[in-house]
């Protein structure tokens, strides 16, 4: 992944550069690229899960305080005292922030132990609210950076993500209506690969439409990794810190670090690319480089410090170190 994501954002830039009487028709297809992307992550998200959120609703809370009110907060803090020179970059770690987490999360937080079907109802949960958050925070803390249209914003994150919701609960529901569940686990991995490729369509068209920005602003590349680092150091930080002051069981907390810190890459990409300029593309782009390396860190770091104890048989809960 880190290799095609940094051979998409190379080639698209030099696609850009040495053909830019052919980038203006590579602009249409950024529609269908972005539903490429979104539908095949929809399927896996069960919307039913909803109905679990008030079964854990202390964790929930602190959730979606963290996704929607904390964490947009630090990524404004961030963005202003380290990227506030380059509105765009700015721009890009702000909508980062307000991003909610991306389905994967429930993967890494079932390797790591966690709380897996806790962290699906907060994926579930924080992508249906995050159609009205995201525009309302990026009015409220972007607008100062840049002009925002916030009935555009509105109506655009309704449609990403509802249209592709909709549809992905409906194929899934159609799979294993049609073939079990046996048969959709057997979908299922096909449905991230397919995705990423639409995802590294995004960014080629984006960068090679933005080509001659980007090669300008490159020696901004140490000052983005920087403010990404630091968001992200902050964020882990503070919610580890959180877990403990809010008692805890350690899967749960497993399962409250990766959903707050997992951001959904995918879909600020999509956002950034129909809303926002092409150098915001470019820096979530760089995102996935510091993301994914840094919820691996957490796994292992997660084993020593936050360790869960198997459940024995008859225990309805596991026990937590």
């Amino acid at each position: 992944m880190t290799y095609i994501i940094a051979s998409s954002i190379i080639l698209g830039t030099i696609f850009g550069l040495y053909f830019p009487y052919l980038t203006p028709a590579l602009k249409p297809w950024i529609q269908v690229t972005l539903f490429l992307m979104l539908y095949p992550m929809m399927v896996g998200i069960q919307v039913e899960q909803l109905t679990q959120a008030a079964k854990n609703g202390k964790t929930i809370f602190w959730s979606l305080l963290l996704n929607f009110i904390i964490s947009p907060s630090l990524g404004y803090l961030v963005a202003t005292l380290l990227l506030g020179h380059t509105p765009p970059f700015a721009v890009a770690l702000i909508l980062l922030a307000a991003t909610p987490c991306a389905g994967m999360v429930v993967g890494w937080t079932g390797m790591a132990k966690g709380n897996a079907p806790l962290a699906l109802v907060i994926v579930a949960l924080s992508l249906v609210l995050s159609i009205v958050t995201i525009p309302l925070t990026m009015r409220l803390l972007v607008g100062t950076l840049v002009t925002v249209d916030t009935g555009a914003l509105f109506k655009g994150t309704f449609l990403v993500i509802l249209i592709p919701l909709v549809l992905g609960d409906i194929t899934r529901r159609l799979i294993i209506r049609w073939s079990g569940q046996a048969g959709f686990m057997k979908i299922k991995p096909l449905l991230p690969p397919i995705s990423m490729l639409g995802m590294f369509s995004i960014l080629f068209i984006s960068l090679a439409l933005g080509a001659d920005k980007i090669v300008a602003n490159w020696k901004s590349i140490f000052v983005i990794f920087a403010a990404i680092l630091l968001f992200y150091f902050i964020q882990f930080a503070f919610s580890v810190w959180l877990v403990r002051q809010a008692g805890m069981k350690n899967a749960d907390g497993i399962a409250l670090v990766y959903c707050v810190v997992g951001k959904n890459v995918s879909l600020a990409v999509g956002l950034a690319s129909q809303f926002f300029s092409p150098l915001t593309v470019a820096m979530l782009a760089i995102n996935p480089l510091v993301q994914a390396p840094l919820m691996a860190w957490f796994l292992r770091w997660s084993s020593k410090h936050m360790p869960v104890t198997p459940v024995p048989i008859g225990d309805s809960e596991p026990q937590h170190g």
